[in-house]
């Protein structure tokens, strides 16, 4: 019973000593410090610095005794221990520059400050937006500023002005009914009140100085008209007008029918329509062709004396 004690405990102890034999000797002793770690990570050394740790002194920081409080490696003298690569550093031989150089990096950051000052300054899409804005403001006030000085010149020269309300014939009394679409109009007055101009330029010509009145016309001709319709609603009555430029109702709904001046309809109302071949042109029978004519219909009765003292009024602009 001893002897199998005493000899296991033998074997036991051999092997012990066999592996401290083998942790003791000197090539094959494990290495549990900083430099076995070296060895093992030879190859991230070499992708960090690009350079074999063969060939570099052992890095001051971390410390291995120290860790982080000891000397800061002066390779990473950037915060956040950061370096600058080796590729970056220039040579003995580089670090002379020569004045070409300079005025040629001078250049190049000029061209740059050029560009980007360029790019702050120039205005965006929404100040062109704002300026484009202000420019059509600006236009507007100025053609509004030119018609209500037409229409002074107008008064001034004492041109003539007539209101005429006159029956609405029947020929034109059923067009018209098509035209502002109210089926009321069938029946009862219907009157038309022909609005006409004096001007002082042939209108079956043109030029600008024609294209220009007759602007300052259609502008006052649709004033008027606004007014005269107004009052006339005020008393119960309904009233709209053929709006020049289009030849088509103003208070109405939108249709394809028109009733422009130059329309042969205006044989009805007392005018001649003059056919010059490239144009037509209306001709009033006192005016001839320096006449400028509107209409306007109502179903207020031409020979009612409310309807007579509106357009007394407004004959009396003229006068």
């Amino acid at each position: 019973m001893a002897n199998r004690l005493f000899s296991t405990n033998t074997r036991r102890l051999g092997k012990l000593g066999q592996t401290f034999r083998v942790l003791t000797q000197d090539g094959t002793a494990r290495d549990y410090s900083n430099q076995g770690w070296k060895r093992k990570n030879t190859y991230v050394e070499q992708v960090l610095f690009g350079h074999s740790t063969d060939r570099q002194p052992s890095t001051v920081w971390p410390d291995p005794n120290l860790g982080c409080l000891g000397a800061k490696d002066k390779r990473f003298s950037l915060p956040g221990n950061i370096g600058v690569d080796s590729a970056v550093i220039l040579d003995e031989s580089q670090n002379h520059v020569t004045p070409e150089q300079i005025k040629a990096d001078k250049k190049v950051v000029g061209d740059e400050i050029a560009f980007w000052r360029d790019l702050c300054e120039s205005p965006t899409g929404y100040q062109r937006q704002v300026d484009m804005l202000s420019h059509h403001e600006q236009v507007e006030k100025i053609r509004e500023d030119e018609m209500a000085a037409g229409e002074r010149a107008l008064q001034k020269e004492k041109f003539n002005l007539e209101f005429i309300p006159q029956l609405c014939p029947d020929l034109l009394r059923r067009e018209m009914v098509s035209m502002f679409g109210s089926a009321t109009l069938i029946s009862g007055p219907l009157t038309v009140i022909t609005f006409c101009h004096q001007t002082k330029h042939d209108m079956s010509s043109w030029s600008p100085d024609v294209e220009d009145e007759r602007d300052i016309l259609v502008e006052y001709f649709i004033n008027n008209a606004k007014e005269l319709c107004q009052q006339l609603r005020n008393r119960s009555q309904w009233a709209d007008f053929i709006e020049p430029s289009s030849g088509r109702p103003f208070y109405g709904k939108y249709t394809n029918l028109t009733f422009f001046e130059t329309d042969e309809r205006y044989r009805h109302l007392g005018f001649r329509v003059v056919d010059l071949g490239c144009c037509k042109v209306i001709s009033h029978h006192k005016w001839g062709t320096h006449a400028f004519v509107g209409s306007i219909f109502t179903t207020a009765p031409h020979d009612s004396e409310y309807l007579g003292n509106i357009l007394d009024a407004f004959n009396g602009k003229s006068k």
